[in-house]
């Protein structure tokens, strides 16, 4: 097939005219010249991540683009076949935004600008879709989680909450929709549900359960000892540091640290080699972390004293 010179002139006369009134500063106002411009800038629809933007067109000989320009400073070439334009570029629910275009040619003439118009973007209500889950792995102490795209109006969604038997768990993710379930029991049925939630809070309804039962545990040693306990004293706040954990059945990213200041519970967590805390006597206190495995076996105590804190 024969190519047609007039449509690929066309295309490069088009694609110029854009690159060049693109890279031209945006003035904030601009002088009327000998092309006609756009008018009734408006809205044609309106939701809370877009802007439908329409116009009565401009009527000019020759070829020429329209350039459209956000408050925000950022402008894009349409087409002078076009009436509207969809922008989604940096649009959030609840926002304020203003538009104002004008028409462009290659020669470097430009219209009057068009009316300014500013629209706020609705609020976000609309919830995401349940996800759909299923359970692809398990261990004694572990289930393995994972779903499909959730469909939401914001095409950022979403976070997700991840509860066994109606209550929260500690998950490890492993992708971006898939995650590990840790801690839990051995040779335990549960039932698992996950709620995506959107940028704007909105929360799906909770997934349909999926349930998984463990492996039974035989695992009786528990890991390692956190090694080089260090602290900084900071007065009474008390920066505590160590060498993970090492156990013979859970990673390391599953094993549970507790903390204790003078032999009195103050906390514990997963994952973590490090923790703030306080002393709550003069002059000396001392801060222990013992590791605890899923099975509940314990670490040997690692614990350091510090002498002439001012609590």
């Amino acid at each position: 097939m024969t190519r047609r010179p007039s449509a690929r002139l066309a295309v490069c006369v088009t694609t110029a005219l854009v690159a060049m009134l693109l890279v031209a500063p945006a003035a904030h106002a601009r002088r009327g010249g000998p092309l006609a411009g756009p008018t009734n800038l408006r809205v044609a629809a309106i939701t809370p991540h877009q802007v439908t933007l329409a116009w009565d067109p401009a009527v000019n000989s020759g070829s020429f683009v329209y350039v459209i320009r956000a408050n925000s400073g950022y402008q894009l070439g349409v087409p002078q076949t076009e009436t509207s334009y969809v922008w989604t570029r940096d649009i959030h629910p609840g926002g304020t935004y203003s538009f104002v275009m004008w028409a462009g040619n290659a020669k470097g003439q430009e219209s009057r600008q068009s009316n300014t118009l500013t629209v706020t973007t609705p609020v976000d209500t609309t919830p995401p879709a349940a996800p759909v889950v299923s359970a692809t792995g398990r261990t004694s102490s572990t289930v393995d989680l994972a779903w499909g795209p959730v469909a939401d109006d914001d095409h950022t969604c979403c976070t997700y909450r991840v509860f066994a038997n109606g209550s929260p768990v500690n998950v490890h993710p492993t992708g971006e929709r898939s995650l590990t379930v840790l801690r839990l029991a051995g040779a335990t049925t549960y039932s698992f549900t996950v709620v995506a939630v959107d940028p704007s809070g909105n929360a799906s309804a909770p997934s349909a359960a999926v349930t998984a039962t463990t492996l039974p545990s035989t695992d009786t040693t528990g890991p390692t000892s956190p090694g080089n306990l260090i602290a900084w004293d900071f007065g009474c706040e008390t920066w505590l540091f160590w060498d993970r954990s090492v156990d013979n059945v859970d990673p390391q990213f599953a094993i549970l640290y507790e903390f204790r200041v003078n032999g009195v519970f103050d906390g514990t967590s997963i994952d973590i080699d490090r923790w703030i805390t306080y002393g709550n006597q003069t002059p000396s206190n001392t801060y222990t972390v013992q590791a605890v495995d899923s099975a509940g076996n314990r670490s040997a105590v690692s614990s350091i004293t510090l002498d002439n804190q001012i609590c």
